[in-house]
């Protein structure tokens, strides 16, 4: 919004009452140099164009008295009452001046408000794309090492199964919680999860991968608080519930437990939005 035309406006309207003032004023003295000429006329064609003697004169201004004093009179009230007019149209334009002032400042004031407010959303908007971009490049980060750690060589090679048989494996990290533990049965998997916590190679190993995919999780999900779209947070998520669930098949503990729970939750309700925003009408 702007506040020119009312400024404008008010030029204007300065404009015509100074020009009626003068117009107003012109007319009064063309006015009394009429009654004047008239008056000096009606002397010289009483007199028939002389000039008349002492008496005459005096006789002519008593003339001139008697009636430009009524006149004159006249006009002094009417100057009076004109004033008064006048003084109470400044007045009059003075208040509407003093009120389209206040309506300007309230225009500017609100002007300001909002543009603080855009100012303050642009703010808060660039602030959480350096936080999303900085968050971005942690997950990026913390993937790859993931991914290092996954590819090592697991050191065990073999387990007990029973105290007469051994089962020989020959697997990377990745290799064993994705495929090979999912084809053991749940006796198998259990003695190779005893076997490996008793190796304190493959503990420390699992305590890294452990706390890797905890600081992904956990830039997952400060990346859906900030972000507004679900559609980005939601592929990070879902990153961080799988390899979750992988870490959690030889090493679990309640950490990873309550980290499944709760990307599992947010992903749940996710879907179940998406799901009534894109179902169809029913007419």
């Amino acid at each position: 919004m702007t506040t020119n035309p009312p400024k404008q406006n008010k030029t204007q309207s300065k404009s015509v009452q100074k020009l009626n003032k003068d117009v107003s004023f012109k007319w009064l003295i063309i006015l009394l140099a009429i009654v004047a000429a008239c008056l000096n006329g009606l002397y010289f064609i009483n007199f028939n164009g002389g000039w008349g003697n002492q008496a005459d004169f005096g006789a002519f201004g008593d003339f001139l008295g008697g009636v430009l004093n009524p006149i004159l009179g006249f006009v002094t009230v009417g100057l009076l009452i004109w004033s008064l007019k006048m003084q109470l149209e400044e007045l009059s334009l003075s208040r509407n001046e003093l009120a389209l002032t206040r309506q300007e400042l309230a225009e500017t004031k609100e002007e300001a408000s909002l543009s603080r407010r855009a100012m303050e959303a642009q703010v808060n908007h660039i602030e959480n794309e350096a936080k999303l971009s900085e968050i971005t490049r942690l997950l990026e980060r913390s993937q790859t090492k993931y991914e290092t750690l996954m590819s090592m060589q697991f050191p065990l090679t073999q387990f007990h199964t029973s105290p007469s048989s051994i089962r020989m494996i020959k697997d990377s990290y990745r290799s064993l919680l994705n495929h090979t533990i999912l084809d053991m049965d749940e006796h198998t998997a259990l003695a190779l999860m005893t076997a490996s916590t008793k190796n304190s190679e493959i503990s420390a190993h699992f305590n890294l991968v452990r706390r890797e995919v905890i600081l992904f999780t956990d830039l997952a999900l400060k990346y859906y608080s900030i972000n507004n779209s679900t559609e980005f947070a939601r592929a990070y998520l879902f990153d961080a519930l799988d390899i979750l669930t992988v870490v959690s098949r030889i090493a679990p503990n309640d950490i990873t437990q309550n980290r499944i729970e709760e990307i599992a939750d947010i992903l749940a309700n996710i879907s179940d939005i998406i799901a009534r925003v894109t179902q169809p009408e029913v007419s």
